[in-house]
C-alpha cells in the first residue's frame, strides 16, 4: 500500500528539520534534502510497523475522507 504524507521542512544553521502534520510524533533532521526525505520515509514506516504490532487483533483500520473549508 502506498500513502502520501505532507512533510513540513525548515532550514537552520545546523541543517534541515521536518515534521509530518498527519503523524505529529514524527520529527526528523538531516544535513541534506535527500537525507531528510529518507529519514522521514523510514520514520513513517516504523510508525506504522509499531502501530500495527500493538493493535488489537479485533481492531480495524479504515480510511475516511473529510472535506475541510479552504
Amino acid at each position: 500500500m502506498t500513502r502520501k504524507y505532507s512533510l513540513v521542512t525548515e532550514s537552520g544553521p545546523n541543517g534541515l528539520s521536518a515534521y509530518v502534520p498527519e503523524l505529529p510524533t514524527i520529527l526528523v533532521t538531516g544535513s541534506s534534502a535527500e537525507e531528510l526525505l529518507a529519514r522521514a520515509a523510514e520514520a513513517i514506516r516504523i510508525y506504522w510497523d509499531v502501530l500495527n504490532a500493538e493493535r488489537s487483533p479485533t481492531s480495524e483500520v479504515r480510511e475516511i475522507e473529510v472535506e475541510l473549508p479552504a
